[in-house]
C-alpha cells in the first residue's frame, strides 16, 4: 500500500473539514466532496488537466451559489487534502515507480504549506496553479521533477501539417513505424513552481523518471511536449539553453513545427533581452515545436545513462 512517510494528510483533511462545517455547514451535506471527486474522476478520454467536465462544473457552481467565493475556495482546499489522504490509503490508478512517489511527497508538502499563505482567488478553476495541484492530487498529472506529466494524452495530428509536405511525410512515417500511433502518450507540462530543477541535471532526472513510468505502463507510446525552446532557431540564438532541445534529439526524439502565436512570442521573449532584440529586428520569430520521444528510444537512452558501458 503506497504511503508518504512524513506527511500527515489525514490531519490536514480533518482540520479543513472542521472549518468547512463550521463556516459553511450546508456545503458538505448538499454537495458531498466525494461526489465532486467522482465527477472529476469520471472524465474519460484525452482531455487536458484543466478539464472539469459538466457535472463537476455544475457542483462547483452550486457551491459558489451557496457560499460565495470564500466557500468554494475552502471547499477546494478540503478536496485537495482529501485526495492527498486517499493517496496515502489507496495510491492512484496509474502504476508509479518509487522515484515518482518521492516527488509526490515533495509536491504534497508544498501544496499543504501553500494553503497557509495563499491569497484569495487561488483555489478557483481559472487559476492554472490550482488546476495543476488538483490534477496532481487526482493522478492526472504526475510530478516528475522539472515537468508534470499528463498520464493520458495524445499528440495532435495537426502538427503533421505545421511544417509543410516534408514534415507531413516524415511525421506519418515516424508515427506509423516508430510509435505505432498518436495516442496514448505522456504529455509534459512546465510548472513555474519547479524552476529550481530547470537545469540539464534536473531535466535528465525528469526524463529518467518518465522512462521508469514507461517501463511500468507499457501501453504508453512515449512522451511529448510543446514549447518555443524546441525550435531549432533557439539552439542558434540562445546556446546556453540548447540542451533543452539537444538532449532528447541526441536520444532519438523527433521535433515537429507546430506554429507560432502570441503565447509563443510572450514566453520566448519574457526573460531574454537577446531574443527580444532579435525579434524586434525582425531576425527571430518565436515558434512552437513539438518534441516527441518514442518509448523505445527513451528507454534505450535511459538504459545508456544508467549503464553507460552496457548502453554503448
Amino acid at each position: 500500500m503506497p504511503t508518504l512517510s512524513g506527511f500527515d494528510a489525514a490531519s490536514l483533511c480533518e482540520s479543513l473539514r472542521a472549518r468547512l462545517e463550521q463556516d459553511f455547514p450546508q456545503i458538505i451535506e448538499q454537495c458531498p466532496p466525494d461526489d465532486y471527486i467522482a465527477a472529476l474522476d469520471s472524465i474519460e478520454g484525452y482531455g487536458g488537466y484543466r478539464e472539469f467536465g459538466n457535472e463537476a462544473t455544475r457542483i462547483a457552481g452550486r457551491i459558489e451559489q451557496l457560499a460565495g467565493l470564500p466557500g468554494i475556495e475552502l471547499y477546494h482546499r478540503f478536496v485537495l487534502a482529501r485526495l492527498m489522504s486517499r493517496f496515502e490509503r489507496d495510491g492512484i490508478r496509474h502504476a508509479l515507480p518509487a522515484s515518482v512517489k518521492d516527488q509526490y511527497l515533495i509536491e504534497f508538502q508544498r501544496i499543504a504549506k501553500f494553503m497557509t499563505v495563499a491569497r484569495p482567488g487561488t483555489y478557483l478553476p481559472r487559476n492554472d496553479g490550482f488546476c495543476k495541484d488538483l490534477a496532481i492530487c487526482r493522478g492526472k498529472l504526475l510530478p516528475c521533477g522539472a515537468q508534470l506529466v499528463d498520464v493520458r494524452s495524445g499528440v495532435p495530428r495537426r502538427i503533421l501539417g505545421g511544417g509543410g509536405l516534408g514534415q507531413a511525410m516524415a511525421g506519418a512515417h515516424f508515427f506509423g513505424m516508430r510509435t505505432g500511433g498518436f495516442r496514448p502518450f505522456y504529455e509534459m507540462h512546465l510548472d513555474p513552481r519547479a524552476m529550481s530543477q530547470f537545469s540539464p541535471t534536473g531535466w535528465d532526472a525528469c526524463y529518467l523518471r518518465i522512462a521508469e513510468l514507461l517501463e511500468l505502463n507499457p501501453e504508453i507510446r512515449g512522451v511529448f511536449g510543446s514549447s518555443w525552446w524546441f525550435d531549432p532557431e533557439v539552439e542558434r540564438n540562445s546556446p546556453t539553453i540548447a540542451w533543452l532541445r539537444r538532449r532528447p534529439l541526441d536520444g532519438g526524439a523527433r521535433v515537429f513545427r507546430a506554429g507560432s502565436g502570441e503565447s509563443a512570442v510572450n514566453d520566448a521573449l519574457k526573460f531574454s533581452p537577446q531574443r527580444k532584440a532579435l525579434y524586434d529586428a525582425g531576425r527571430y520569430e518565436p515558434t512552437i515545436w513539438s518534441m516527441v520521444w518514442a518509448r523505445s528510444d527513451l528507454l534505450a537512452w535511459a538504459k545508456s545513462v544508467r549503464n553507460p558501458i552496457q548502453g554503448r
